[in-house]
């Protein structure tokens, strides 16, 4: 896979993600559906389309998120459920594309050798098929090792925490868990169609409209910022340390049975044997050995939490596929992170790419891009103080979509732009 994304870097460096000739450059669902790959050369330029649609789906993936962040505010629950299901499903494409896999509607491809594809027995249409190949994937040893690897709470990969308790091979199951939990809604799609027909195609009211707490609104789409927060050795380093958390109290128990406290002497021997291991000492070993027990920020964010619920028709519906996608968007992020560096794909090449999302989604105004990317979270934290603040100094301001779209217009537009945690994610 890696020398098939090594072969686009030639039009990287002329701006494009794919040569002028290549075959499959434009409408490749209509020629895949003429015909397969017939010689060397539309098998390169097929594998290198896939290569290539990995970044590219998971930009889309992180703009459907954010235009359902903007319909949740202003009040549309069925248009950001809509949002939400596309971005899980360009996470899962993005994901499976950057492990070398394409879905093309009913003509699915793998990149099997160097420029060399197969096509997949299967027809199955988009839907079905991202779900069959995400779950085929993730019941493989590979996905636990890739998940070990793409994690990196501390700036330690999850394999290098574990490492003295058998490392990715004690995570792999907990790692296809949550493959399957964050993907869910493609498998639940699959199983009960007119669930998402009814945010896609039925009218809005047939039966009785569909309302959300705005209060509660809020205060999700806070949490989920809040989780979002980059730091100096990670680009997702608030969810990477809550799945820390939660891979070493699942481990626990799966070893003794018994929930894990800080009471329990054999959970806080573990605890400090992992952080012992890390070499970290003094204040950063207390503070990671505090987060980690729970005496500080004992809550898991709202994306854990409501990643676990299955859809059921109430309000949490819309934040259960909304975090749901958060997380593969996060996995898919690394994934094709990982794919690009190992193709020695960098951001300098990426400029032409990003430079351009980040002036026409108005992350930044032309000629002045941030430096790091992650300084994109600057907006953020300011957005997020603001909100803080008109609801100490103006109560009820924001209790309505109407408060919110007219008191913090500026805040809402930067609360709906997760193209910058993609640029981040990839590109820091």
């Amino acid at each position: 896979m890696e020398v098939t994304a090594a072969g686009i870097k030639r039009f990287l460096s002329r701006s494009l993600w794919l040569g002028t000739t290549n075959y499959y450059r434009g409408d490749v669902v209509s020629r895949l559906k003429r015909s397969q790959p017939s010689n060397p050369t539309q098998h390169r330029n097929l594998a290198q389309y896939i290569a290539a649609s990995a970044p590219l789906h998971l930009n889309d993936g992180w703009s459907y998120l954010g235009r359902s962040i903007s319909s949740l505010i202003s009040g549309d629950a069925h248009r950001a459920l809509h949002l939400a299901y596309y971005a899980e499903l360009r996470a899962a494409m993005s994901l499976l594309a950057s492990r070398g896999v394409g879905i093309f509607n009913r003509q699915h491809y793998a990149i099997i050798s160097a420029n060399q594809t197969k096509k997949l027995a299967t027809k199955q249409g988009t839907h079905i098929m991202t779900w069959l190949v995400l779950e085929a994937w993730a019941l493989a040893p590979q996905s636990g090792n890739l998940f070990t690897l793409l994690v990196r709470p501390e700036g330690s990969t999850l394999d290098d925490w574990f490492h003295s308790q058998g490392g990715a091979s004690v995570l792999a199951p907990q790692a296809k868990a949550w493959f399957m939990q964050w993907g869910m809604d493609l498998n639940l799609a699959i199983e009960d169609r007119e669930a998402r027909n009814a945010s896609s195609y039925r009218p809005d009211g047939v039966p009785s409209t569909w309302t959300l707490n705005i209060d509660d609104t809020l205060e999700f789409v806070k949490d989920l910022w809040f989780s979002l927060e980059p730091s100096a050795s990670s680009s997702f380093d608030q969810i990477d340390r809550h799945i820390l958390r939660l891979a070493v109290e699942r481990l626990f128990k799966g070893r003794t049975g018994r929930n894990a406290t800080a009471m329990d002497t054999d959970f806080l021997a573990l605890v400090r044997a992992l952080v012992s291991a890390q070499g970290l000492a003094g204040i950063s070993a207390d503070r990671i050995e505090s987060f980690l027990l729970r005496q500080t920020s004992p809550q898991d964010p709202q994306i854990f939490l409501n990643s676990r619920t299955k859809p059921s028709g109430g309000q949490t519906d819309v934040f259960s596929v909304v975090s749901r996608a958060v997380l593969l968007l996060r996995v898919a992020s690394g994934s094709t992170q990982q794919l690009l560096s190992s193709a020695d794909l960098n951001k300098s090449l990426l400029k032409f790419w990003w430079e351009a999302i980040g002036e026409v989604r108005g992350l930044w105004q032309p000629g002045h891009c941030p430096d790091p990317l992650s300084d994109l979270w600057a907006d953020v934290d300011e957005s997020l103080r603001e909100i803080d603040l008109m609801e100490a100094t103006a109560p009820g301001s924001l209790a309505s979509p109407q408060g919110i779209l007219t008191s913090i217009p500026r805040e809402v537009s930067v609360l709906s732009s997760h193209e910058r945690v993609g640029l981040w994610g990839l590109c820091s």
